[in-house]
C-alpha cells in the first residue's frame, strides 16, 4: 500500500518550489509582453490581478495542505482540496484563454496542472485513509 501522506507531502514540497518559479516566470513574461507587444490595458490589468489571486490562493493551498498532512488533520487538507479548484481554473486561464500565449507558458502551465491533478488525487487518497475508522487487528 502506498503511503499517501508521504507522497502528498512530497508533492506539496515540490509544488512550493515549482510554483515560485512558475509565478516569477509568469510575471516576467507578462512584463515582457506588456513592453514588447500591443496589449489592451484593461486585459493587462485583469491578467496581473489574476496572477496575484493565483499567488495568494496557491500559497494558502500549499500551506494548509502541508500543515494538515504533517499534523494528520483532515480539515486543512479538505480546505486545500477545495482551493485546488480556483487555483486550477486560474492556471487553465493562463493555459488556454490568455490574450497572448507563448510556448513556454503552455509548457509551464501544463506541468502546473499535472502537478495539481496529482496532488488532488493523493490528497483525496490521504483523506480516505485518515477518515476511515481504525482497525485493531
Amino acid at each position: 500500500m502506498v503511503n499517501s501522506s508521504l507522497t502528498y507531502e512530497i508533492l506539496l514540497y515540490l509544488n512550493s518550489f515549482y510554483f515560485g518559479m512558475f509565478a516569477a516566470c509568469e510575471a516576467g513574461i507578462g512584463i515582457l509582453k506588456a513592453v514588447n507587444l500591443p496589449y489592451p490595458s484593461a486585459t493587462l490589468g485583469a491578467e496581473a490581478g489574476l496572477l496575484l489571486a493565483l499567488l495568494i490562493i496557491e500559497s494558502l493551498r500549499c500551506v494548509l495542505g502541508r500543515r494538515g498532512s504533517l499534523a494528520l488533520h483532515s480539515v486543512p487538507v479538505c480546505i486545500s482540496v477545495f482551493l485546488t479548484i480556483p487555483s486550477a481554473l486560474c492556471v487553465t486561464y493562463f493555459f488556454l484563454f490568455q490574450t497572448r500565449i507563448l510556448r513556454l507558458e503552455y509548457i509551464m502551465c501544463a506541468i502546473m496542472l499535472l502537478l495539481q491533478v496529482t496532488e488532488l488525487f493523493y490528497a483525496l487518497l490521504f483523506l480516505c485513509t485518515i477518515c476511515r475508522p481504525p482497525s485493531y487487528d
